[in-house]
């Protein structure tokens, strides 16, 4: 292990050129790549995210305002009183 790390830190050290060229087509291929990539995250972390807020904004109102039959309920309730 002690040989491995030198030899790396060499290797990456003594490198030559790379002769290597990236014209404008590649440039924005590799640029459109990039934006894609964010787009789609944003979209899978919209998508999952309204899905998780939805599950718990359900629970919260049903546990917060009384249902449809307790309102109903209320109204008779209401209405022989008033009578």
């Amino acid at each position: 292990m002690r040989f491995f790390i030198p030899v790396i830190c060499l290797s990456i050290a003594w490198h030559g050129p790379a002769y290597g060229y990236i014209d404008p087509g590649s440039g924005s291929a590799i640029m459109s790549a990039i934006i894609g990539m964010f787009v789609a995250i944003s979209m899978v972390m919209k998508t999952y995210w309204y899905k998780i807020k939805s599950i718990f904004s359900r629970r919260a109102i049903s546990a917060s305002e009384p249902s449809n039959q307790d309102k109903a309920a209320d109204e008779i309730a209401h209405d022989d009183s008033v009578s």
